[in-house]
């Protein structure tokens, strides 16, 4: 119940009038009596029993009138299901990440929670606001509009390969309604509540706003087995006429050690087959191939949730790359060489024709190839980095290197740091500042405390330089000194050289560094994205390969997998939606309550016309029986009896 016009309330005050003339207002005379009138008294009583009744009834039809009156004028309303509600801006927080494809009867999850949503904006109006927040799509901006636009954008939803961040989506749904006009608002958050898409313990991202969150009421989620993670080569590109290993991790359920029969497909060819329990691996030898690009993907056979049955792989079956020296690199750099061409992963050549030039201090940097691509390490030595900055400028390298103040030591970071460059710890560097406005599109590739630490771009030649921060000796950084090192220089060879090979395992949704060559990248779905300024791909919420191209040259191909925490489908508790969500959580575990559930401060038809139809009534109901008392007070009035002084004396 509430009122559109709470302050004529106070007028209720009024009802206290007809119970102050009841109580106080009765007339006080001196009763005498007479010996000749004792007979009457009994039958007098009794006729005051019932004018008491009559009294008491009349009371409470001017005091029902009373209260009728000033509900009316205070446009009483009744709150509830199927009621219409003020102007409410409502943020729909949609889960479509990879868990919401697992199928749950004869429907998908998402299928559900789509049901659900559009229930949502049935009972809305013209005048509410909406905002359509996809969980499993984070890059995706949030949807605005009224019942109409969302409607279609709900409809169109469907699950991506990509993990669901939950609290950040509520984060973002808060934030788009801080700044909403309308006086109600709220949160709706359909989702299958995954443990792993909240940050535990949570600080309660949607703070005080109301939130309806759907908790489905399943009798059992089913059992859920995966395929992990798959390695081709043990990380390191596979070379052309060498046969590979492909190696393959699979997931399930606590106690399930029954083994499940995995396919190795090439180029839509069976070349292997085995079989793995839940929390071990298998490998599966693939035979030599030729030259270019290899596509493959491992297959298990598919279960209620499809997504995480298969993982896909590429790499580029190519010769060994060529690695020329100038200068003085480090023992390090040295001895990784060595080692890497021992194994035939990289084969000397001179500068003019190397694939990669290690250029320590910027030697001979004018002596490059036009197709070689620079790694140029510093000098430890910080004496020696003007001739290092006029190496750089006479090479048309827009970077120059300066002394950092202060001492220290920090970890590397950076949305495109290379797998090989994870973890590793700087205890001296240098600042990498620009000359001037780069001719060329730069991009950091890993940072320190926020300034650059390897930037990657293009000299005015077009040829591919890499600068890093540090001098790679054992006293600068720790890579020199762990097993990250060889894969480093493997990387810088074969990866960022342009070379080709096979990146570490990325997941559906991650941001994905365009080759330096590339203009255009085709998604899994066929279709093709020109390349921006800023040569990072996003939106990448397919699982499957990602082929960049240059005209209708492959440069490379990278395969997205869908990541491993979506397939383990434990739930949220429900004791844990307040600290997860925030004090405003309002559990539903059923469909048909979830109308009742949204829309909260919802109003009926007004009940004014009511309320006065029932106080006219009432007051035609008082005027009778205050009538009909008259009447047979003045029928049964006391006869007058003459009354004599001896009368009076006896």
């Amino acid at each position: 119940m509430g009122a559109l016009n709470p302050l004529f309330l106070l007028a209720g005050i009024a009802v206290t009038v007809p119970i102050f003339l009841h109580l106080f207002q009765r007339h006080q005379t001196r009763r005498l009596s007479f010996p000749a009138l004792r007979y009457l008294e009994r039958t007098e009583k009794e006729h005051a029993r019932r004018i008491r009744l009559r009294q008491l009834l009349l009371l409470l039809a001017r005091v029902l009138v009373l209260v009728l009156l000033v509900g009316a004028g205070a446009r009483l309303v009744f709150l509830g299901r199927g009621a219409s509600h003020p102007p409410t801006a409502v943020a729909i927080v949609l889960d479509n990440s990879m868990s919401a494809g697992l199928v749950v009867g004869e429907l998908r999850v998402l299928d559900r929670l789509k049901e659900l949503a559009l229930e949502t904006v049935e009972d809305a109006t013209d005048e509410d606001r909406f905002w359509l927040i996809r969980a499993g799509e984070p890059w995706l901006p949030a949807i605005p509009g009224g019942p109409a636009e969302v409607r279609e954008a709900i409809r169109g939803t469907e699950a991506s390969s990509a993990a669901g961040d939950l609290s950040a989506a509520l984060e973002r749904a808060a934030a788009l309604l801080s700044g909403a006009e309308l006086g109600q608002r709220e949160i709706h958050l359909l989702s299958d509540l995954q443990r792993t898409a909240f940050e535990l313990p949570g600080n309660g991202p949607a703070g005080a706003l109301p939130v309806v969150v759907w908790a489905a009421d399943e009798d059992g989620t089913p059992p859920n087995r995966a395929l992990s993670h798959i390695l081709v080569g043990g990380g390191l590109p596979p070379l052309e006429g060498q046969r590979t290993d492909v190696t393959i991790g699979a997931g399930g359920a606590e106690g399930d050690t029954a083994r499940m029969p995995v396919r190795v497909v090439v180029d839509d060819r069976i070349r292997g087959a085995a079989s793995v329990a839940p929390g071990s691996e298998t490998s599966v030898a693939l035979p030599p191939a030729g030259s270019g690009w290899v596509r493959g993907y491992a297959d298990a056979d598919p279960d209620a949730l499809r997504a995480d049955d298969r993982r896909f792989f590429a790499f580029q079956s190519r010769p060994a790359p060529t690695v020329a020296v100038r200068g003085d690199p480090g023992i390090f750099v040295t001895q990784a060489l060595e080692v890497l061409q021992e194994a035939g992963r990289v084969r000397p050549a001179p500068a003019q024709t190397a694939d990669l030039v290690v250029s320590h201090a910027g030697t001979e940097l004018e002596r490059s190839g036009p197709q070689s691509a620079v790694l140029v390490t510093p000098p430890a030595d910080p004496t020696l980095l003007p001739a290092l900055n006029r190496r750089l400028a006479d090479a048309g390298i827009p970077w120059r290197y300066e002394p950092r103040p202060g001492f220290g030591e920090a970890a590397l970071e950076g949305v495109s740091l290379p797998e090989p460059l994870a973890g590793v710890r700087a205890r001296d560097w240098y600042v990498l500042a620009p000359q001037e406005e780069p001719g060329t599109p730069t991009r950091t590739l890993a940072e320190l405390q926020g300034s650059p630490w390897a930037v990657e771009g293009r000299d005015r030649e077009g040829r591919p330089y890499l600068l890093l921060g540090s001098s790679l000796e054992g006293s600068a950084t720790t890579l020199p000194v762990s097993t990250g090192m060889l894969r480093f220089v493997d990387w810088a060879a074969s990866e960022w050289a342009g070379a080709g090979g096979v990146a570490a395992e990325l997941t559906a949704g991650a941001h994905l560094s365009a080759p330096a060559a590339a203009t255009h990248v085709r998604f899994p779905s066929g279709i093709l994205h020109e390349i921006d300024g800023t040569r990072t791909v996003r939106g990448t919420g397919e699982a499957g390969f990602y082929t960049f191209l240059a005209g209708d040259s492959t440069v490379s191909v990278v395969a997205l997998n869908p990541p491993s925490e979506e397939s383990v489908l434990e739930t949220l508790g429900a004791r844990e939606l307040a600290d997860a969500i925030g004090p405003g959580a309002e559990r539903v575990d059923r469909p048909e309550a979830w109308s009742r559930a949204v829309f909260r401060a919802r109003q009926g038809p007004e009940l004014w016309r009511s309320l006065l139809v029932l106080a006219i009534a009432l007051l035609l109901l008082e005027s009778a029986m205050a009538t009909s008392g008259r009447r047979e007070a003045r029928g049964s009035r006391t006869p007058r009896i003459p009354v004599t002084v001896a009368d009076a004396a006896d």
